[in-house]
């Protein structure tokens, strides 16, 4: 069995190896930024933690900083902001936004940790962080006040309501829990919060007119 794997192994293509270093490399340094951040983290860790040389990241990405470019443009843009679903109400599809942090939590929590760990450090240690994750931050908040506009065009999420300015809080409060998250590593908790959050808003923003599209609870 074993020289049959090998052989396998063997067999693969340049385009396959290549791929499958790739992929070691990006789970490597998720790993590791969840662990201790990425500006303690060397590139020649990323190597050794991957199961390759030292060298392999300045091989494969020039250097760890393009490697962290790679990962949060391919990686970490879409994991916690996905286009609308278009399934249900504006209503729902807000709440889905909304959900999808609490999703991520439960089924990646190291990717979610990696991910709000590059947030505080692009405001201490790594300040060139800071333009990427202010536009990712704007296009949150953008996308969900668009889709409360939605739910105000469909009836579903109450007309008097603001759609930037409750965007913009009820991701600042959401940061909070995240912040939480990471100072205590609590995923159980973390998801109830979430819960209760969804409770919440479901309470503020649905529309009281009996012929309001519908919401998941």
């Amino acid at each position: 069995m074993v020289g049959a794997s090998k052989a396998k192994s063997a067999r693969r293509t340049q385009h396959e190896r290549s791929a499958e270093s790739a992929k070691q490399l990006v789970a490597a340094t998720i790993e590791l930024i969840a662990e201790k951040g990425f500006e303690r983290t060397t590139a020649a860790e990323i190597g050794e933690r991957a199961g390759y040389s030292r060298e392999m990241v300045r091989h494969r990405y020039g250097s760890k900083e393009q490697l962290l470019e790679w990962l949060l443009e391919h990686e970490q843009k879409t994991l916690l902001l996905r286009p609308p679903s278009g399934v249900g109400s504006g209503l729902d599809q807000a709440l889905e936004q909304i959900q999808l942090t609490r999703q991520v939590a439960v089924d990646d929590p190291e990717r979610l940790r990696a991910f709000l760990v590059l947030c505080f450090e692009a405001v201490g240690p790594i300040p060139t962080l800071g333009p990427w994750m202010r536009d990712w931050f704007d296009a949150y908040v953008r996308q969900l006040a668009d889709v409360l506009r939605t739910g105000q065009a469909d009836g579903s999420i109450r007309a008097d309501l603001d759609p930037d300015s409750e965007a913009k809080d009820i991701t600042y409060y959401s940061s909070g829990l995240c912040f939480s998250y990471v100072l205590h590593g609590d995923i159980e908790d973390f998801a109830s919060s979430t819960d209760r959050l969804h409770a919440r808003i479901l309470e503020m923003w649905a529309s009281r007119h009996p012929g309001a599209g519908s919401a998941t609870a």
